[in-house]
């Protein structure tokens, strides 16, 4: 992709989506970002959500799409309060993830993945939001909880995956199969599935998972990560071991040993009973 520097620039948005720290390969923020931002925040009443879509869909294309997109994921931090990381996608929809949400970095979001952030209080009299959302008129106070999500970084939520008040964490690497129902905080590579989800399976070992989080392949850039392992590889046990072996060693800003090979999405396609049912 070939960004002309007067307008566009490469930004940093891991934690602080705001950020102008130049990064080579994580970020693109155009020059018409501030004003287009400016807008859709403005945007009020009859028509607004149509506008504001089409504002989303004109900084997408200004930014090479919502995997490098500066702009999109200051709309969400700073007038929705939900915290993307650089290189997901498919979380861009305030409706779905609601203020308080935190988004790691490469995390694959499928189409038609719903979130539900609180219940209908099942103990009272009556179950209706009348009366627990003020905005609806019948009370002033709202006591019925809205919990937090976490979504960690490299996870995969499968199409039409369904996220209950009672999931709050969805672990780092974590795979979610089309059409599960989250109850509950899934571990970090699991495999979950079902209604409820269930653990299918670990998609590593124990140690293969501690050699997977010593690499912090996610904290870099794609281009730097592609330099540094051979992302077409599986994870396998003699990688690992090795890998292990070496964890203790210093490792250079941005860089890391070649023969530490983290591999996200060949992986889970060469699961053979979850492929038909992953997105």
């Amino acid at each position: 992709m070939n960004i002309s520097p007067c307008n566009s620039a490469l930004v940093a948005g891991v934690t602080q989506p705001t950020s102008c720290a130049h990064v080579p390969g994580e970020l693109i923020q155009s020059k018409l970002a501030s004003p287009l931002i400016w807008l859709y925040a403005r945007l009020r009443g009859t028509g607004a959500s149509l506008c504001r879509r089409l504002v989303c869909r004109v900084l997408a294309s200004l930014e090479g799409g919502q995997m490098r997109s500066a702009g999109l994921r200051r709309i969400m931090a700073e007038v929705h309060g939900v915290e993307v990381g650089a290189h997901s996608y498919g979380c861009f929809d305030p409706v779905r993830f609601l203020p308080g949400t935190r988004i790691g970095r490469y995390v694959s979001v499928g189409p038609g993945v719903a979130v539900f952030r609180r219940n209908h209080p099942v103990d009272r009299l009556s179950l209706h939001p009348y009366f627990y959302r003020p905005e609806l008129g019948a009370e002033t106070d709202s006591d019925v909880e809205t919990f937090a999500l976490e979504i960690d970084a490299g996870s995969w939520l499968g199409a039409n995956a369904l996220i209950l008040p009672g999931c709050r964490r969805i672990g780092r690497g974590a795979i979610i199969a089309a059409g599960a129902v989250l109850t509950r905080d899934v571990p970090d590579y699991a495999i979950v599935g079902g209604n409820p989800a269930t653990l299918i399976r670990y998609r590593f070992e124990a140690h293969g998972m501690t050699a997977a989080d010593s690499t912090g392949w996610w904290q870099m850039p794609p281009e730097v990560v592609s330099q540094s392992h051979d992302m077409t590889d599986p994870w396998d046990d003699a990688k690992q071991e090795k890998s292990t072996g070496q964890s203790e060693a210093p490792i250079a800003a941005g860089k890391l040993r070649r023969d530490v090979v983290a591999d996200l999405s060949m992986l889970s396609l060469r699961v053979p009973p979850l492929r038909e049912y992953l997105e």
